[in-house]
């Protein structure tokens, strides 16, 4: 009985050995039991010691600015969609664009006619109202029984009223340099709103210029000329036209 006591005695003596050594092990920093459904915060003596490091740390790690590093991400995107912009806005303003309004009148039909020469005119409405009413002055042109090829608003905006193939009624009485008469047979007329008072406006030149480098390049083009060059005394148009401004 002795020794069976004895037995008892040192294992419950180890058993609470190895409890105290499971709970508070030499060499740990004490375990601390926290509710996780509080907001976790640094005890009072590790703020102390972390505040010493944190000038230094804060030069060693710098915080990235994403609110700069954004701005100029988007600033260099925008700057690359401007360009496209300004590369498609030049495209588009290099673009030939003709608004068809064709007429029944003042033109014969033709085909394998031979073209070299552009007759530039100008006119305008004189039936009443606005001076430049486009409708008014296509009426004006079936009163007279005439009509140009190509007619060219005070916006820059282009109609086409005869196809170029057949021959347009606008040039009347002609004779070119080279001492050719009937002018219309071999020539495309080109009407540019204005009056005598009046100039063109930067949007007629502008659109003049696409067209003739567009009849320049289907046509061998010799003469571009005006009304007045070719019935000098019988014409003046076209008026107040400063043909500096032709480039092509």
């Amino acid at each position: 009985m002795g020794k069976v006591k004895l037995f008892l005695v040192l294992a419950i003596f180890a058993a609470v050995v190895g409890v105290f050594l499971f709970i508070f092990p030499f060499g740990s920093k004490t375990i601390k039991i926290v509710n996780l459904n509080t907001v976790l915060e640094p005890a009072a003596d590790e703020v102390e010691n972390s505040s010493d490091n944190t000038a230094e740390i804060s030069q060693e790690v710098q915080t990235p600015d994403l609110k700069k590093d954004f701005t100029e991400i988007n600033n260099t995107e925008e700057n690359k969609k401007e360009k496209i912009n300004t590369t498609d806005k030049q495209e588009n303003n290099d673009k030939l664009k003709i608004t068809g309004k064709y007429v029944f009148w003042g033109y014969e039909k033709a085909e394998g006619r031979s073209i070299d020469t552009i007759i530039i005119h100008s006119s305008y409405n004189a039936l009443g109202g606005d001076a430049y009413d486009v409708d008014k002055l296509v009426k004006e042109y079936k009163d007279y029984g005439v009509a140009p090829h190509y007619l060219i608003d005070r916006k820059g905006n282009i109609y086409k009223l005869v196809d170029e193939k057949n021959i347009a009624y606008h040039a009347g009485e002609s004779q070119t340099p080279d001492g050719r008469s009937n002018v219309n047979n071999f020539s495309i007329g080109i009407e540019l709103m204005n009056t005598k008072e009046d100039k063109f406006t930067d949007a007629q030149y502008n659109s003049l210029n696409k067209l003739l480098k567009d009849l320049k390049d289907k046509y061998e083009i010799k003469y571009v000329l005006g009304h007045n060059q070719i019935a000098p005394g019988r014409k003046d148009d076209p008026w107040n036209f400063n043909p500096l401004q032709i480039t092509n």
